[in-house]
């Protein structure tokens, strides 16, 4: 029972830790030609030294 416990935390854990990847409604900022304006979610956002995650 425990190891069945634990991997399920483990699986969550990496579920958690890989959303931004597995988000189907995230725009795809790759795939953008060079003169079109970038969505507002592929901007890349100004933070405060110290801050970073």
């Amino acid at each position: 029972m425990t190891k069945k416990c634990l991997l399920i935390a483990i699986v969550l854990l990496l579920l958690y830790l890989n959303r931004d990847a597995l988000n189907p409604f995230k725009p795809d900022c790759t795939a953008i030609p060079a003169g079109a304006p970038k969505p507002d979610a592929c901007q890349v956002k100004e933070v405060a030294p110290g801050f970073e995650i």
